[in-house]
Order: structure tokens, then C-alpha cells, then sequence
């Protein structure tokens, strides 16, 4: 019988982790019965990573999405779909979470960071919640991943959620990853991290970077860092951070970096530097203005505005009904009313007004026919109010500055455009965060078990590392190539991301012969570019493996 089977790029994710070590690292690492298993826990973690980077359907459809593939060339001679249930892949969950993931993830990492060639110049670190429906009670394990509530960065703080920990290079491969406690704080986080980094990086020779953002910076963490080199923002809550700024604009000695990518958009930077001693020792700052202004501050900035000249509207209405027995004493009352309600982003003008005033009769009820009414000398005081446009714009320019605080070798090579492009390859951490936090697989989880929930977090994080390297060899075997990538929608590039590189694959099928051969439908070309830049084999599509 010939059969149609719809592989699309799982032949291709199956032997990129082959060639990583995927399946020979957690076979090793975990704890199985090769009499008893038709599928090694490995085989079985393998199948979780194919799905989450292709379909990310929940576990217990898992086996569905591999009943239009071809299992068999994907993990052995009589393996079928039916192999790949829910209640298998559980198990192996299970398996490695007894094998300690984070033990087993990092085995991994240091086999890539070896076969890959990987260097680690920079390391960029951060953290996330991810969010997450059920209970999850601890019982009596206390070392199990406690989901719990604590500080959600998803703005859902209705739900319990634990945290992911990243540590990637600038190309995006993931060095360090763990799974932690839905309540651990982003500072104890850098810090215990900053104490096991050399664990993490036993690659002699290797002294990377350390970038973070503004929660890496306490006293105490800044005494930790005082053995690496370091770059994070500087955070606003010091008033050190707004002298600073003050301090560049006062003196005005800006360098000019221009734009620091080729977008058309690009936002154009300018620099000024200073050495300045906080805690005791000293650090180089770098104040970074950019001509992009950061929305969020400047809409409240004008929000704080538009309030405060509602307030002062009303204040002034109410105070030019007060009346003065001479003009000394309007000025001493405009004087205290500046000192209580002026705002240094408005203008205040007034001017002191002589009136006469028709003075009450002495005795009640109506006055006689000769009266002559009799009148007074009074003054009032005539404002006006406007913005000061000049204030509010040094405000807006200060309101697009932010300022870096770092520590690094004596390099002529180091300058602070070297620090801020250092910097702002942070965003390559935050990326990787929205691939390992997919809401149909990650957000409703429900897995019975917080020991399951922290391996499958695991396992998102060994896809996310297969995913990283995926676009790293296509991406650095195109820096040799003449002839850009075309990808899905005719677009072209020499610098896919590795979604974009999944698309290209997505078209492919194959026919399982009535003699149990495979091969391609004649409208179907092998994408021999695409995996020679992948260093893969061509028989990937059609050669099934011997074990």
C-alpha cells in the first residue's frame, strides 16, 4: 500500500538533534528499562521537541500531530503514531524529572557549546513569568518547583506561575537556563546565578560579559560582580541615575553615534561618559540619549501635566476672587500662592489691579432717599498661566535618556558605542522569551504534578536550544554565500530567523512504497541548499534509521 506522509521539517529537527547529542545525552542521564521500552525516554523528549517547534499542541494530542508523519523514519523500524500517546510522553517527563532537568539541560548545553564551537564573549541574562492555570500544591516535596504567585510580568496576577532564568550568547544560544520558583525575585535571581556562573561556564579560558538589566544592580550583587565584567542598565531609583542626566545635559559634551542598525527608522544615539564611585567603588557610566522618545515617559509626562494644569486652573480661578486692602499685601499673597501651587513646567505671570468698590452699609434694610453710598479702594490680583515650552522640552529629551553602568578590561577596543551595541543585543534574550512562552501549550498547563510542569519547561528549553543553533549554522554558513535565501513570500535574506527557516521545510512530504521505501513526489524538490547550509545529509527525508 502507498502511503502519503506529511513530515513537513521534523526529518530535519530529528537529525540536527541526532547530530547534537539530543537522544544519547538523556538516554544516558535517565533512568529506563531498554527490555522493557519500544521508545527511549530520549526518543520520547525528542518527539516533545519536534512538537513544540512545529505545532505546539498539548500533550495529550501529541501523538496526533505524528499520525500524518512518518514515525518510523523519524525514530525507528515499527514505531508508529500510536507509540507517541500521552500517557508514554508523561512518563518520560516523569523520568526526567528524577534525573534532575537542570542537570540533564546544562550535560546538553556544554556538549553544543563544544560540537558547535560556540564562544560566550557576552552572556545576556534575564528572567520571565510564565503563567499558569491549576493549584499545583507541593505536598511534601519541598525541593519540587514551587507554582506559586509572585510578581507577573504577564500582568495576570490572578494566577499562579513560575519563572524562567536565561542566559544566551549574542547569537542567541542559550547557555544557561533554569526553572525557578514562581516568587523568585529578579535580584536574588542574578545574584545566585553570579555565584554559579563559573559552574555553568567551565570552557577554560572563557571570561564573558555579563549583561542584565536594571534589577541585576544592588550592593550586593555589585559586590559579587567585582570579579567580572559587566553591562546593565543603571536603575532610576538612584538619585546618582538623574544627576547624571542632569549633569550630560548641563555640560553638553554629547558624542554623536548616529544610528546603530540599517533600518530606515533606526533611532539616531548620542553618548556622554563619566567615571563616578558608587558604594565605594568606581564605575564608568554611560549616558545614552536617543532621538527615538520613549512613549511611556513622555505620555506620563503629559498626563502629569495636563493634571497638574487642571489643579492649577482651578487654584488661580479661586484665587483672583480674593479681594486685598492694598497692593503690598496681593503681592505677599501671590508670593505664598507660587511657593504652594507653582510648578516649575508653567509660566505664572500676574499683575496687581486697583478697583473701587462700593463699601456695605453700617444698618440692615433699605437705605434712605438721600443716602450717598460710599466707596473703597481694593485690589485684586489678574493671572495668567502658560507652559513653559523650553522645561518641557529639556523634560521630554531627559525622558528619552537612560544610563548604563558597567565594569570592563582596560581595552582601547572598548568604548562606549562598544558598550551600548554590547547593550542592546539584550533584546536577543527577551526574543527567545516569547518562544518559550506560547500560551496554547504553556499558558493553560495542567499537569497534575509541578515536577511534570519543570520538566516540560525543560523540555521548551532543549527546543529552544535545538531552535537557536537551527539559525545559528544557517545564519553563519551564509556569511560565505553570494546569493541571499529566498524564503516563504519570495522574500530574501542573508540572515533568516529560524521561523522563517522552518517555513521553508514546511511543504515537505513523502511516499512510504508498498516494499517500505521512501522517497519524494516528483514535485517536491530536496532542499539541498538549505541543508547543506545545515551541515545535514540529503537522505534525511527518506532514510530510515537503523535503530
Amino acid at each position: 500500500m502507498t502511503t502519503v506522509l506529511f513530515d513537513g521539517p521534523a526529518p530535519v529537527i530529528n537529525a540536527l538533534c541526532e547530530q547534537l547529542g539530543v537522544r544519547r545525552i538523556l538516554d544516558k542521564a535517565l533512568r529506563w528499562d531498554k527490555q522493557q521500552c519500544l521508545l527511549s525516554p530520549g526518543q520520547r523528549i525528542v518527539a516533545l521537541l519536534i512538537n513544540v517547534l512545529l505545532s505546539r499542541q498539548p500533550l495529550y494530542r501529541v501523538q496526533d500531530m505524528f499520525y500524518r508523519m512518518d514515525a518510523e523514519k523519524l525514530f525507528g523500524r515499527g514505531i508508529d503514531w500510536r507509540c507517541l500517546n500521552d500517557d508514554a510522553l508523561a512518563r518520560s517527563l516523569d523520568k526526567l524529572s528524577e534525573a534532575d532537568p537542570e542537570k540533564v539541560y546544562q550535560a546538553l548545553v556544554l556538549e553544543v557549546l563544544n560540537t558547535e564551537g560556540v564562544t560566550v564573549d557576552a552572556l545576556h541574562a534575564d528572567t520571565t513569568s510564565v503563567s499558569v492555570h491549576g493549584e499545583y500544591d507541593l505536598d511534601d516535596d519541598e525541593t519540587a518547583l514551587n507554582v506559586t504567585f509572585g510578581f507577573s510580568k504577564d500582568k495576570r496576577p490572578d494566577l499562579k506561575q513560575f519563572m524562567y532564568g536565561l542566559g544566551v550568547t549574542k547569537d542567541g544560544v542559550p547557555v544557561i537556563g533554569e526553572v525557578l520558583d514562581g516568587n523568585k525575585a529578579d535580584v536574588k535571581w542574578n545574584e545566585d546565578l553570579l555565584k554559579s556562573l563559573p559552574e555553568y561556564l567551565r570552557v577554560e579560558g572563557e571570561r564573558p560579559v555579563y549583561v542584565a538589566d536594571s534589577s541585576l544592580i544592588s550592593k550586593n550583587n555589585l559586590k559579587i560582580l567585582e570579579e567580572y565584567h559587566f553591562i546593565s542598565r543603571f536603575p532610576r531609583r538612584f538619585e546618582l541615575e538623574k544627576q547624571l542626566v542632569s549633569r550630560a545635559w548641563a555640560e553638553g559634551e554629547w558624542d554623536p553615534l548616529g544610528a546603530l542598525s540599517d533600518t530606515p527608522d533606526a533611532a539616531q544615539y548620542q553618548v556622554c561618559s563619566f567615571d563616578e564611585r558608587l558604594y565605594g567603588h568606581t564605575y564608568h557610566f554611560v549616558v545614552v540619549h536617543s532621538s527615538k522618545l520613549d512613549g511611556r515617559k513622555t505620555k506620563g509626562l503629559e498626563r502629569r501635566l495636563d493634571d497638574t494644569e487642571d489643579e492649577l486652573g482651578k487654584a488661580l480661578e479661586k484665587f483672583e476672587k480674593r479681594r486685598f486692602a492694598c497692593a503690598p499685601d496681593a503681592h505677599e499673597a501671590w508670593e505664598e500662592f507660587v511657593k504652594e501651587h507653582g510648578d516649575p513646567h508653567f509660566i505664572l505671570d500676574y499683575q496687581v489691579k486697583r478697583e473701587q468698590r462700593r463699601k456695605k452699609r453700617d444698618r440692615p434694610g433699605r437705605p434712605p432717599r438721600d443716602y450717598v453710598p460710599e466707596y473703597e479702594e481694593i485690589f485684586r490680583v489678574q493671572t495668567e498661566m502658560r507652559r513653559d515650552s523650553d522645561r518641557i522640552r529639556t523634560e521630554m529629551e531627559k525622558a528619552s535618556c537612560f544610563v548604563l553602568i558597567s565594569r570592563m578590561p582596560d581595552d582601547e577596543e572598548i568604548t562606549d558605542e562598544y558598550i551600548l551595541r554590547t547593550y542592546k543585543e539584550q533584546t536577543v534574550v527577551e526574543r527567545h522569551f516569547t518562544f518559550i512562552k506560547d500560551p496554547k501549550i504553556v499558558g493553560p498547563v495542567y499537569m497534575k504534578k509541578p515536577q511534570r510542569v519543570e520538566a516540560l519547561a525543560y523540555v521548551f528549553l532543549m527546543a529552544l536550544l535545538v531552535f537557536s543553533i537551527l539559525q545559528r549554522r544557517v545564519r553563519r554558513a551564509m556569511q560565505h554565500e553570494e546569493e541571499p535565501l529566498i524564503l516563504h513570500g519570495n522574500v530574501k535574506s542573508f540572515n533568516p530567523t529560524g521561523q522563517r527557516i522552518l517555513q521553508l521545510l514546511k511543504h515537505m512530504m513523502v511516499i512510504k512504497m508498498p516494499d517500505g521505501s521512501r522517497q519524494l513526489p516528483d514535485n517536491i524538490p530536496v532542499p539541498e541548499r538549505l541543508l547543506r547550509l545545515l551541515g545535514l545529509p540529503g537522505h534525511v527525508f527518506t532514510r530510515i534509521p537503523d535503530t
